[in-house]
């Protein structure tokens, strides 16, 4: 019978027999015809094989859910770790399942059996097909079985009270349904589902008989009817979505007139956080960006401060003895260091008895300690004379009072090797904790990346990512475009990134010294466990006076080749950076600051850092000739107490400036011949100074002329010194300002060193003693003199012509307006005059150079 056109006012109990009208039967048409065709020729027609079960007339098809531990789940990745095999799960093979299924069905009638148990994995049920007696029909025996299982597993939770509250939360139990369609055992990838499609072949249901066919196996969400041929059914639990496809896929209904066929449909789920980001981008991009940021920090500022204060504590040449204090490192290194003395003993006795036979002495040794000695003996001759600003220095430090201390010296000077060799190395007190940071190495940084790369391995900070700039600029580009704003600036400038380093730095000095006054605050309190007495324990100190008292215990950062102002001109920022930096260490008490420069204007960084601050200062100067000789005398091992004139000779140009030495030294060891070391020296000096300061005009830090670095040549090529005075006679230096800018670069780049008088610019010296000789050296090239000494003159005769120009423009407004001012006319004349007549002797200059008639004339008293 066809329900044509079922009423809402039907009631279930009349709807079920007219719905279900089922005729004996074991495939479908289809089915059975295609089955039996293709079974023809074949042995194995089990269903694992051909996803049919075969049933015979005595037999009945059963379904039991939630036979396997493993529940099935609604998560694809879980769905798929279902199907392997993996180590850790417990095995489940298909007696097991077999015989659970057999215990739950218990007790059955007599002379009925499993024939068939076909398992499902995947939906953690099974298809189970039963004999049943005759005297039972098919009804009456599925219904024993299902009280069977209902009773099996009441009495086994009234047994385990907590699986009962498992069953109660979870619902875990099995349960067992009818198969009353044609099942289609697959195990293509088509994981269950709550909702599952229902395909008509034949007339179409309606939701009310929909309802009442898929009711029994839970309770339902929802049922739509989607086209003529297919409708939607969405139970409230997988499960029992699961048991319905199962059971009533392939059924026949009105007479055959209809058979569904149904399959699960995966549901597409909302992802919130994903539709929140894609339509809100101006408001969720920045908090992921900035989430994700403070997860890094969380993650690699911790490491990146332990790294840096690795770098403090352990950057010093005494880092392996500070592991041999560890307790843990001395259990193991103690066996260590025993086996390995037996063994170099034993070869120590060989060694001897081969020595005592043959006479042989090893020489690498002595000679190794005679070089160590004589390296001692150079040392200390040579820093004899600064021996007592290494004591200031060290005094300074341990009295602990405003230890911002700045060592000037001009370069080659030797303020590195006399902090860190010959004062701080010395001291076992003050050498634990030391940070060095090379500033020139952060100025010269061409690249954002470079820049940061050079500060880290400065400060020992890592990890750094540098790449992660390149994504920043290109996430700011996509975000912009994104958002339509053009000033989102998620990426930090090299600045902001830069500071955060020192930042991180400050906060990782910080750590040290608390971890020191920790270690003091232990000790004392382990004393004072010992003293009964209440008055006679110790005292514990705050933490700002223990560092008062205990300047040790403060690290030492030594600022190297601090100057006012970058190499590159976008790095010009560091070093007001670095100056606020240490600044604050010394403000807050937690490290000394020690201040290597060559630049004096670099200080002027420094009182806008610290403007209440009195800065102590330690100037080294070059050595004295007679320290100089003794140096180069203990390198070369030449007995000082010898006259030799021609090496005296040879030093004097040097200047006692050590760098100069140290390549002096150097020659004379490769094989050269003293006179040979030092004109090589003062040649290589002065073509330094032709392709540097009197060639390159073109590069962007040069703002000086060659005819103003050739005067200065020209001046201090006959003196020590030229005061700031007599410079500016000369019409080259008139503006005071711009000369002060063009000395300063000149001074930057070492070819001359500016004295200065209570801060205010005085003398004008050689940036190296060995100049002079190179000034004088050029000098006397006539090819050279006559090349620029024309270039010299033309720039004054162009300096005249100028003031001419002046003069007359001036004289011609005084006759336009036509008032007699007879006073200034002649004035102007005389200037004139004065003018012409410079220029008339500038060009018998030139001309005399230029026909090889010259004789070196002075002007304002300077030779030229």
């Amino acid at each position: 019978m066809i329900i044509k056109q079922p009423s809402r006012f039907i009631k279930q109990s009349q709807l079920i027999p007219q719905l279900c009208i089922l005729r004996p039967r074991f495939y479908s048409t289809d089915l059975e015809n295609l089955k039996k065709e293709s079974d023809s020729t074949e042995f194995d027609s089990s269903a694992s094989t051909t996803g049919i079960i075969d049933k015979k007339q005595s037999e009945v098809l059963l379904y039991f859910d939630s036979i396997y531990a493993f529940a099935t789940s609604k998560n694809l990745v879980l769905n798929y770790i279902s199907r392997l095999e993996l180590p850790f799960r417990r095995k489940v093979n298909e007696s097991k399942l077999k015989s659970k299924v057999e215990a739950l069905s218990s007790p059955t009638p007599a002379d009925s059996k499993i024939t068939d148990f076909i398992p499902l994995r995947r939906d953690c049920g099974a298809f189970v097909k039963f004999q049943y007696p005759k005297e039972y029909t098919a009804r009456e025996f599925i219904e024993q079985i299902r009280k069977n299982v209902i009773a099996n597993e009441e009495q086994k939770m009234d047994k385990n009270p907590l699986l009962k509250l498992t069953n109660y939360v979870f619902d875990v139990d099995p349960k067992v349904f009818s198969v009353k369609g044609v099942p289609w055992i697959e195990d293509l990838r088509r994981f269950p589902s709550p909702k599952i499609s229902v395909k008509f072949e034949g007339s179409a249901l309606t939701e009310e008989e929909l309802y009442v066919l898929f009711r029994r196996y839970g309770l339902i969400n929802d049922i739509k009817i989607e086209s003529p041929t297919e409708a939607v059914i969405w139970f409230r639990s997988l499960r029992s979505a699961i048991a319905a496809k199962h059971c009533i896929t392939g059924i026949e209904l009105n007479n055959g007139k209809t058979v569904l066929h149904i399959q699960f449909i995966r549901i597409k789920r909302t992802n919130y956080l994903t539709d929140f980001v894609m339509n809100h981008t101006r408001i969720a991009v920045p908090i992921i960006l900035a989430l994700l940021a403070t997860f890094a920090v969380l993650i690699f500022d911790p490491i990146r401060e332990w790294f840096i204060q690795f770098k403090i504590n352990h950057g010093n040449t005494k880092r392996f003895e500070h592991y041999k204090q560890n307790r843990w490192f001395k259990l193991i290194y103690v066996p260590y260091r025993t086996i390995v003395d037996w063994i170099s003993n034993s070869y120590d006795y060989i060694d001897t008895q081969f020595h005592d036979m043959t006479g042989f002495k090893d020489s690498d040794s002595e000679d190794g300690g005679s070089s160590i000695m004589e390296m001692k003996n150079e040392n200390n001759m040579f820093w004899q004379e600064r021996n007592e600003k290494s004591k200031q220095l060290k005094l300074w430090i341990l009295e602990n009072l405003n230890s911002y201390i700045i060592i000037k010296g001009p370069q080659g000077s030797g303020k590195e090797e006399f902090v860190l060799d010959h004062t701080l190395k010395l001291d076992d007190k003050l050498n634990k904790r030391i940070l060095v940071v090379e500033c020139d190495e952060l100025s010269k940084a061409r690249s954002e990346n470079n820049l940061i790369n050079n500060t880290a391995s400065q400060l020992g900070y890592f990890p750094v990512f540098t790449w992660t700039n390149t994504i920043s600029q290109f996430v700011d580009l996509g975000l912009q475009g994104l958002t339509g704003s053009k000033n989102a600036a998620l990426s930090e400038s090299k600045e902001t990134q830069i500071k955060n380093m020192f930042s991180l730095t400050t906060q990782a000095i910080r750590h040290i010294t608390d971890s020191e006054y920790a270690k003091y605050v232990k000790i004392i309190e382990k004393k004072n466990k010992r003293i009964k007495n209440d008055d006679e324990k110790i005292e514990i100190l705050k933490q700002d006076d223990f560092l008062q008292q205990h300047p040790e215990s403060k690290p030492i950062i030594i600022i190297n080749k601090f100057a006012r102002k970058a190499d590159i001109h976008s790095n010009d920022f560091i070093y007001p950076l670095i100056a606020d930096w240490s600044s604050g260490l010394i403000q807050n008490n937690i490290a000394h600051v020690l201040v290597l420069t060559s630049d004096v204007g670099s200080i002027q960084h420094l009182n806008n850092a610290l403007p209440n601050q009195v800065f102590k200062d330690i100037s080294l100067s070059d050595a004295s000739m007679k320290s100089s000789k003794q140096y180069v005398c203990d390198a070369l091992k030449i007995s000082d107490t010898i006259q030799n004139q021609s090496l005296d000779d040879c030093i004097q140009p040097l200047g006692g400036r050590m760098l100069d030495l140290q390549s002096f030294i150097r020659r004379i060891k490769s094989g050269e011949e003293p006179n040979q070391a030092i004109n090589e020296m003062i040649t290589q000096a002065a073509e330094l100074i032709t392709t540097f300061f009197l060639n390159n005009t073109k590069s962007n830090d040069v703002n000086w002329q060659p005819s103003q670095v050739w005067l200065i040549m020209k001046l201090l090529s006959n003196k020590e010194d030229v005061t700031f005075a007599e410079l500016i006679k000369n019409p080259l230096f008139k503006n005071s300002k711009e000369t002060i800018d063009t000395l300063s670069t000149l001074e930057k780049f070492d070819l001359i060193s500016l004295k200065r008088d209570k801060g205010v610019l005085n003398k004008i010296c050689p940036g190296r003693p060995l100049f002079k000789a190179a000034f004088k050296n050029l000098l006397h090239d006539t090819r050279i003199w006559n090349l620029y000494e024309i270039d010299y003159l033309t720039n004054l005769i162009n300096i005249e012509i100028t003031k001419i120009n002046l003069f007359e423009s001036e004289l011609i407004k005084i006759h336009q307006v036509g008032n007699k001012l007879d006073g200034r006319i002649d004035y102007l004349i005389k200037k004139i005059e004065a003018s012409n007549g410079k220029i008339v002797n500038f060009e018998k200059e030139i001309n005399e150079i230029a026909t090889g008639n010259s004789k070196h004339k002075t002007f304002l008293g300077i030779p030229y």
